[in-house]
């Protein structure tokens, strides 16, 4: 399937140079509702603690899986120092499975040890190619934002 060409919506260098001053979390739901299509069911930024940030739906039940899909997330960065306890994670994104749904989750911002989350749910008939290239779509329009999520002085100059 071709995913239109509208999707994600290019944040331009004007949107970029205005992200830092403020957080519109209502604009970031928009962008995330326009990958809700094709298998995929929602879009969400989280935390690395699971909280949710912002979601194309944010019903009580996202915030449980923001949650748990953190949580998976987690253990598999903690797994990795034990393949190779002499590197630090390199763990960038990952694909799994759930009972209902199949989830492809990546870091959109990482300062130190803390990451930002992004992540896309589809339903178990949901192909890996799809949510894999919503997430990389969704990853690249969103770049912009990373310096949000950043502590104050981190990044800058």
């Amino acid at each position: 399937r071709k995913l239109a060409g509208s999707f994600p919506p290019r944040l331009g260098l004007s949107a970029c140079a205005r992200v830092p001053a403020m957080f519109r979390a209502k604009e970031i739901e928009e962008v995330l509702k326009r990958a809700v299509a094709d298998g995929v069911t929602n879009a969400m930024l989280a935390n690395d603690e699971g909280a949710l940030i912002a979601a194309a739906r944010s019903e009580e039940l996202d915030h449980t899986v923001s949650a748990v899909i953190a949580s998976i997330y987690n253990e598999y960065r903690e797994a990795e120092r034990f393949v190779d306890p002499t590197t630090n994670s390199s763990l960038s994104s990952i694909l799994f499975d759930c009972e209902k749904a199949r989830v492809a989750c990546t870091s959109l911002a990482r300062c130190g040890d803390r990451e930002i989350l992004l992540c896309v749910c589809g339903d178990k008939e949901t192909q890996y190619g799809m949510l894999w290239n919503k997430l990389n779509l969704l990853k690249k329009g969103m770049a912009c934002l990373a310096p949000v999520f950043l502590p104050s002085g981190v990044g800058a100059g």
